[in-house]
């Protein structure tokens, strides 16, 4: 089973404990304290609207920035996106990261970028 790009064993079934994945995670050796800011570009049916992602306390933060820093492109894939925005429902609860959430969950493009 794969969640944001990390292998966990086939033992552990379809239901990994977030608390597995965030430490995972804290554990990646990505530094976050570098990035104060996550820049995204998202586009939907030819209108693109920029986005800008600041609540460093947050699981959704920390996910980003170590998508930002080791993916191959700068485009987010569905399924991060998808595996980002449900955890982030269940471990954040700040309105900023509730309306990413949302946006995370619709098939736009997004373009992500750390600053």
């Amino acid at each position: 089973m794969f969640i944001l790009g990390f292998h966990f064993p086939a033992d552990m079934g379809n239901n990994i404990p977030d608390e597995k994945v965030v430490e995972k995670l804290d554990n990646s050796g990505v530094d976050f304290s570098d990035i104060s800011e996550i820049k995204m570009v998202s586009e939907s049916h030819g209108v693109k609207e920029n986005l800008s992602y600041t609540n460093k306390d947050t699981f959704m933060f920390k996910a980003l920035v170590h998508y930002a820093k080791t993916a191959a492109t700068d485009y987010m894939i569905y399924t991060n996106r998808y595996q980002i925005s449900e955890l982030s429902k269940r471990l954040d609860s700040d309105d900023e990261t509730m309306a990413l959430c949302k946006k995370f969950d619709s098939m736009a493009q997004f373009k992500i970028v750390a600053a």
